[in-house]
């Protein structure tokens, strides 16, 4: 029998809109398609990171075959928690979306302290990912995990891999400045992955073997029908532009070598060609603000949506 394709995953960060991710990663989770695809590797970024890193565990947890199901349970395990859907715990989401919307409201930094938004979702990490079950001889077999985050000292990116991953690690990735400190980790503090890798691709070129593809699982729109004028709709599009930068510049890359490789044939001994495929989130209506709204309605849609999306993908193979 002919070896399966081999599928690395990336997931972009994204807040609560990496509700999508989840779906779409629900899907491939799939028995069916365990028959098409070998997955080898997953990588993520924020929100992305974490979704990533759920589904990761559940197969470490399991193994290749019980693993697939442990980790949709996993992933939708905590999607539900995540939601704000009790009386006082849903007016707080109100109010926090709302402040997002509002400069002067939103205009602090929880730094040097320990904020309310970090303090969750350790709570929620250590519920749901339980990284201190996993074995390293499970790690050292899963797929690999590779997790992207922003060295704020270094001005570098940084990648942590799964076999030696953190809950520390996985907060760093989404450090968003505004609601989290700068994660401590070794020696150096982070932040969200958003600004150096979002998420990392080319650390997947350099995995042994090289995957046949790359997966790449977008929250952030690339194109949009009208310029925005309102100031609101200037800081959606800025956020929007700068989560995709270090993403399109290193598909862009990838693209330019799979070309080198056609008009130079030496060189195809030495890279591979690697099949990029996107699944990219199309709610028009969702603004920057909504990366931080947990409520119960939209965190299912998006989560409904990531399925679809990806069905329709997998529907092209």
């Amino acid at each position: 029998m002919p070896a399966l394709p081999t599928i690395a995953i990336a997931c972009q960060g994204g807040g609560s809109h990496a509700a999508f991710t989840a779906g779409v990663l629900e899907r491939w989770l799939e028995p069916d398609v365990a028959r098409r695809r070998e997955l080898v590797a997953l990588s993520g970024t924020s929100g992305g990171a974490v979704s990533a890193a759920l589904a990761w565990a559940g197969l470490v947890a399991r193994g290749p075959g019980a693993g697939r199901s442990e980790a949709r349970t996993r992933l939708r395990a905590f999607w539900e928690d995540l939601a704000a859907d009790d009386f006082l715990d849903a007016a707080m989401n109100a109010f926090t979306v709302f402040a997002s919307r509002m400069p002067g409201l939103a205009d602090f930094t929880p730094q040097p302290f320990v904020s309310p938004a970090e303090a969750a979702l350790r709570a929620l990490l250590e519920r749901h990912l339980r990284l201190d079950e996993l074995s390293p001889a499970a790690r050292a077999e899963a797929p690999e995990l590779l997790v992207g985050a922003t060295d704020v000292l270094r001005g570098e990116r940084r990648v942590f891999r799964g076999g030696e991953l953190t809950l520390d690690e996985i907060i760093a990735s989404a450090a968003v400045p505004r609601l989290f400190r700068a994660v401590p980790v070794g020696d150096s503090v982070f932040w969200d992955g958003l600004f150096a890798c979002n998420p990392p691709v080319r650390e997947l070129t350099d995995l042994t073997p090289v995957p046949d593809e790359i997966w790449i699982v977008r929250l952030n729109p690339r194109r949009r029908e009208k310029p925005p004028v309102l100031l609101f709709d200037v800081v959606d599009r800025l956020n929007e532009l700068s989560g995709n930068l270090s993403l399109d510049e290193e598909i862009a890359s990838l693209l330019r070598m799979n070309k080198l490789r056609e008009r130079h044939p030496e060189l195809r001994e030495r890279y591979k060609e690697i099949r990029v495929r996107e699944v990219e989130l199309d709610e028009p209506r969702l603004d920057y603000a909504s990366k931080l709204d947990r409520s119960p309605e939209l965190l299912a849609r998006l989560r409904e949506r990531g399925r679809e999306k990806a069905a329709a993908l997998l529907a092209t193979l």
